[in-house]
């Protein structure tokens, strides 16, 4: 386990407005490389994962973001693992979805980031349900959406009862 902090993880939910989920991604994975922090892309399959790993190669938005793919050469040395199961043998710290799924053991983690892709009902069912899960399994939780200039802002904090 590569957790930094005690106590439970942190689940961060994003409502998409302007960003597509791909700039999204690359934004803060950049922020947490910037950080030093060590990560996990948790990608839905592997074609995804092929499509993230391109993308981190190519995007102009950050100039170098170092990563590999769970079943490529030393998966461990990876700042950056792309994935499909939360996977820790880098010793990652924190946990993007790069689509909506319910992770049932977010404790590994120190932060955990779950994105919400539009504002349609199913999408925003879903997204509910998530927050759910984890806030009952004693995550701090909080929820941040999109200025109109695409900046993000904090619209909610729950820290776990004490």
């Amino acid at each position: 386990m590569a957790r930094t902090h005690q106590g439970p993880p942190t689940v961060r939910f994003y409502q998409l407005a302007t960003l597509s989920l791909e700039a999204a991604l690359v934004g803060i994975v950049g922020k947490a490389w910037d950080r030093g922090l060590r990560l996990c892309l948790l990608a839905k399959d592997g074609e995804q994962a092929q499509r993230l790993d391109q993308l981190l190669w190519t995007t102009p938005l950050h100039p170098f973001l170092p990563h590999g793919l769970w079943n490529g050469a030393d998966p461990v040395l990876q700042p950056i693992l792309i994935s499909l199961e939360p996977d820790t043998r880098n010793q990652a710290t924190v946990l993007l979805l790069a689509a909506p799924c319910l992770v049932a053991d977010p404790m590994s983690f120190d932060l955990l980031v779950d994105f919400v892709p539009g504002s349609a009902p199913a999408v925003l069912e879903a997204s509910r349900a998530r927050y759910r899960h984890y806030r009952n399994l004693g995550c701090n939780m909080e929820y941040w959406t999109q200025n109109p200039q695409g900046g993000w802002q904090q619209q909610e904090r729950r820290p776990t009862a004490s």
